[in-house]
C-alpha cells in the first residue's frame, strides 16, 4: 500500500494545523449540542445530535493525525482511516436531519442507506485506498445530495435558517471536492481543508437551530 498523496513538508503543516483547529471546534460542537439536546430530554434528540458530534470529532481528529505523521507505516494506516472517517461525517451529518425533521418512511430508508454505504465505503478504502479516488470521491458527493430524494418533507419540516444553513455547507463540500481532486497546483489539499471546515460550521448551526 502507498500514500496517495505526496505533500511537501509545508503544505503538510498547514493540512495537519487546520484540521487540528478543526478538532477542537468540533469537539467544542459536540459538547454544545449534546448539551442543547438534553435541554429538551428528548432521546432521539441527544442522541442524533450526539451522533453528528462524534462524526466531526472523529473526522478532523483522524484527518489532523494523518497529516501530521511522518512515519510511512503508521501514516499509511491512518490515510485509509481519514478517507474512511469522511463517509462516517457524511452518515452523521444525515442523521439528525433525517430523524429529527424528515421522520418518513423515505426519510428512514434514506438513513439506512446512508450508513450502509459509510460501512461500504470504509470496507472499500480498506482495501484499495490507493485506487479508484475519483469513484471515491463521486460517492461522498453523492451521499451528500441523497438529501434531495426526501426534499419535500424536509422543506415542510425544517425551519427556513436551518435550510439555508444545510444548503450552504452542502455547497461548500461539493465546491471542496473540485481542490481535492485539482491537484496540480500546491496546498490544494489545505485549500480543501478549508472548505470543509466552513461546511462543518455551516452544518453545525443547522443542526443546532433544528429545535
Amino acid at each position: 500500500m502507498k500514500i496517495i498523496n505526496t505533500f511537501s513538508k509545508d503544505e503538510e503543516i498547514a493540512n495537519a494545523v487546520s484540521h487540528m483547529v478543526g478538532a477542537t471546534l468540533a469537539l467544542i460542537s459536540a459538547v454544545v449540542l449534546i448539551m442543547h439536546g438534553i435541554k429538551t430530554k428528548s432521546p432521539i434528540v441527544i442522541t442524533s445530535f450526539a451522533i453528528f458530534g462524534a462524526g466531526l470529532v472523529i473526522m478532523y481528529t483522524v484527518s489532523s493525525i494523518y497529516h501530521a505523521l511522518h512515519n510511512n507505516k503508521a501514516k499509511q494506516v491512518f490515510q485509509i482511516l481519514d478517507h474512511s472517517a469522511i463517509y462516517i461525517l457524511i452518515a452523521a451529518s444525515y442523521t439528525p436531519f433525517l430523524l429529527l425533521v424528515v421522520k418518513s418512511k423515505a426519510g428512514y430508508i434514506i438513513f439506512f442507506i446512508q450508513w450502509l454505504i459509510c460501512i461500504f465505503g470504509i470496507a472499500f478504502k480498506s482495501l484499495c485506498v490507493e485506487k479508484y479516488v475519483l469513484f471515491s470521491t463521486l460517492l461522498y458527493i453523492v451521499m451528500g445530495w441523497m438529501i434531495m430524494f426526501v426534499w419535500g418533507d424536509l422543506i415542510a419540516n425544517i425551519s427556513q435558517q436551518s435550510l439555508i444553513l444545510l444548503f450552504i455547507g452542502g455547497i461548500l463540500y461539493t465546491l471542496g471536492t473540485i481542490f481535492y481532486m485539482w491537484n496540480w497546483f500546491k496546498y490544494h489539499h489545505f485549500i480543501w481543508h478549508i472548505f470543509v471546515l466552513l461546511g462543518s460550521v455551516a452544518h453545525f448551526f443547522a443542526v443546532y437551530l433544528l429545535v
